[in-house]
């Protein structure tokens, strides 16, 4: 089974509305609905005992904008109107010791969430100062989702907390978050010596640009994934590249007609030098509109 990825289920527990399939999938999968509900609880606890937060200051955005590599026409603020009608502005020097702290191995709590008993297996507390919890998030390193660590999740679920919004506004404001639309989906089924399952999606992002999205589950390998697009009768292919971890995203070339090759394959290569199919499916489906 094709999991929700992690960005899926942070938006969700932010408030985001499920779209169809991803309500259906949580009916269906205790894995996703328990983690999504573990996110929820960060949320909660946040929301409910931190006070209204300050408008952060401009350095906030100016970080914000260098991380994600956002072009000169969008490094204005989108806050400054905030503090003009009178929003007041967080200090400079707080809106620094707050970032470290939000990209440090801790994250600092107001309550403590149900579940991180350490007497089950959870992360103990760590009493802070001004009545704060401190939790470890270096023991989280080692659980992992389906190869992606699960504190990635919880740091952007924290980061949003802690600007209680803002940058999320910023970005909702500017245009820069809208989900892609779906092209078109395929099912990947196992074949023959595998049980595994997954899932891929032509989306077309905002720019224009289509990507492949796969998902599988986990499958030993002895050598490597790699992704292709087959022609109906498996005679003419494409490599769209490696397949490192359970989740993958290929940016397709403008003029590859996905009609032409509507076939997804995941294959187990090995590591011989020779760039043709190895002839060793692991899963295969065929992308519907």
């Amino acid at each position: 089974m094709a999991h929700l990825s992690e960005e899926t289920l942070t938006l969700l527990a932010l408030g985001e509305g499920p779209d169809p399939r991803s309500r259906d999938h949580l009916e269906s999968c205790p894995e996703c609905a328990a983690e999504l509900e573990q996110l929820r609880h960060v949320v909660r606890a946040g929301r409910a005992s931190a006070p209204a937060p300050a408008a952060p200051g401009p350095g906030v955005w100016a970080a914000i904008h260098a991380e994600l590599g956002l072009s000169d026409d969008v490094a204005h603020d989108p806050l400054d109107g905030a503090r003009a009608v009178g929003a007041p502005a967080a200090p400079e020097d707080t809106a620094a010791r707050d970032d470290t702290a939000v990209r440090g191995d801790t994250a600092v709590r107001h309550d403590t969430v149900p579940g991180d008993d350490p007497a089950a297996g959870g992360d103990a507390p760590v009493r802070g100062g001004g009545g704060a919890d401190v939790v470890d998030l270096g023991s989280r390193r080692d659980r992992s989702r389906r190869g992606v660590p699960y504190p990635l999740a919880a740091a952007a679920v924290a980061a949003a907390l802690f600007v209680g919004g803002a940058a999320v506004w910023g970005v909702q404001q500017l245009g820069l978050g809208p989900e892609p639309t779906l092209l078109a989906r395929a099912e990947l089924e196992p074949l023959a010596g595998y049980s595994a399952r997954g899932s891929a999606e032509v989306d077309e992002r905002p720019d224009g640009t289509r990507q492949l999205v796969v998902r599988t589950d986990p499958a030993d390998v002895d050598g490597f994934k790699e992704v292709w697009l087959l022609a109906p009768d498996a005679q003419r292919m494409v490599s769209l590249g490696v397949m490192a971890g359970d989740e993958a995203v290929f940016v397709l070339p403008e003029n590859l007609d996905v009609g032409e090759f509507p076939v997804v394959d995941v294959s187990d290569e090995p590591v011989d030098g020779d760039p043709t199919h190895s002839g060793d499916s692991i899963v295969r489906g065929v992308l519907e509109t």
